[in-house]
């Protein structure tokens, strides 16, 4: 974490848990953090991502509460995708480019990503609940409004 999002000194924490339920369709493709305004983004050079993305301002570590399968379903994740702005409304051209990663994995497995990686949760064809736990290390300025709501469970 240190070396993506700074000194713990300068990081919060959100923490919740998100699920799916039996019959849930796929979602559609989605980033849980936008790119930050003036941010740059890597563009189309070679290396770009090395010499133009903007930093990390989140994290996102899911981590499944059971095994995920694909008759649970799981999140599919497109690689790459948080160095580019533009690219919402083309999860359609990830998947048929076969340039997604299915996030299928035993529980208390983790799976990291990028806060503005585009991803989607799948579908749920059993009958159970597909809970996973999610942390959100994140630079103590951004505050998630959009994603979980503005108030939390825990009093003070």
């Amino acid at each position: 974490l240190d070396r993506v999002l700074g000194p713990l000194e300068q990081i919060d924490f959100d923490i919740s848990v998100i699920y799916s339920r039996p019959g849930a369709v796929d979602q559609k493709w989605h980033s849980d953090g936008a790119h930050q305004a003036n941010a740059k983004d890597a563009g189309f050079e070679e290396d770009g991502w090395k010499t133009s993305l903007a930093d990390a301002y989140a994290l996102c570590l899911f981590i499944p509460l059971i095994d995920l399968d694909r008759e649970r379903g799981y999140t599919q994740f497109w690689p790459g995708s948080h160095r580019h702005r533009n690219l919402d409304g083309f999860g359609t051209v990830a998947e048929l480019a076969k340039a997604t990663y299915d996030g299928i994995c035993d529980a208390g497995s983790g799976i990291w990503y990028d806060y503005r990686l585009l991803h989607r949760g799948r579908f749920n064809v059993s009958n159970l609940v597909r809970p996973v736990l999610q942390i959100i290390p994140k630079k103590k300025w951004y505050v998630e409004r959009v994603n979980y709501g503005k108030e939390s469970i825990v009093r003070d």
